[in-house]
């Protein structure tokens, strides 16, 4: 996608997705809507679940030893939320970050 739309600047077309401005709320409603005519209905059942993404540092956006699931132990990693099928994804920031207003403003995380 990058060699299309962006040739010779990568990172021009990921801030473009990465710092996105636009609100999401009207995409992920229709997402939804979408989501529930192709496997909804009476019996549909959502299904919450927790994706970890092992990671060595500590810069990156929600990264601290957290409870992994699917480790079945702690682990450095950022943990994303999902809702199948794939209506919304959230990054979980943990409490050692939303506790450091210092670290988060390092990152550009709104307040």
């Amino acid at each position: 996608m990058a060699a299309r739309l962006a040739p010779g600047d990568y990172d021009q077309l990921h801030h473009f997705i990465a710092d996105g401005v636009w609100d999401a709320a009207p995409l992920e409603s229709e997402l939804l809507i979408q989501a529930d005519r192709l496997v909804g209905g009476k019996y549909a059942v959502p299904v919450i679940n927790d994706t970890a993404i092992p990671k060595k540092g500590v810069r990156s956006v929600g990264v601290a030893p957290q409870h992994v699931s699917s480790f079945g132990k702690m682990a450095n990693c950022q943990t994303l939320v999902s809702l199948t099928p794939m209506v919304a994804l959230r990054l979980f920031v943990p409490g050692s970050w939303t506790s450091n207003p210092v670290r988060l403003k390092r990152a550009g995380v709104p307040v």
